[in-house]
């Protein structure tokens, strides 16, 4: 019986190991400062979606660092987490990240503030840093306009 159960134990473990994660592996977190780029999505007329993101470079590679809130009840925040999923983040119109869904959850009540000082969730791209003479473009976007809620 044991060696079953260490073989069953085995197996899954290879198993989980060889499926990609639906989710991105959260680095670390970046404080939310004046300098975060500012996304919004408007669910007329039943809310808002506040985003806050960063891009920046870490050992050679671009870090994209995110948080996001929304103000209007538990649809506009079903419907927001449906566009961060839906979310990517391109570079001179190359995507570098697909699935925003890592973005921090962020406190409604601080989007007067801008949510300067809270916590951004950030995820290490496979995306080289551009050289220094080079001026990239970076942008947000969501890939659908239609979500069902």
């Amino acid at each position: 019986m044991k060696r079953i159960t260490l073989a069953l134990a085995c197996a899954l473990g290879f198993a989980a190991l060889s499926q990609p994660s639906l989710a991105k592996d959260i680095t670390g977190v970046e404080a939310i400062d004046k300098d975060f780029g500012m996304y919004t999505l408007n669910w007329e007329p039943r809310g808002m979606t506040l985003i806050r993101w960063e891009i920046y470079n870490s050992n050679g590679f671009l870090v994209v660092c995110g948080g996001f809130s929304s103000s209007g009840g538990s649809i506009p925040f079903r419907l927001s987490k449906k566009a961060l999923h839906a979310g990517r983040i391109s570079m001179d119109d190359k995507v570098i990240v697909k699935d925003l869904s890592f973005f921090s959850i962020l406190k409604n009540s601080n989007q007067k503030n801008e949510h300067v000082g809270e916590p951004a969730n950030c995820y290490i791209t496979d995306t080289p840093t551009p050289g220094k003479t080079e001026k990239p473009k970076f942008n947000i976007y969501i890939a659908k306009d239609t979500f069902r809620y």
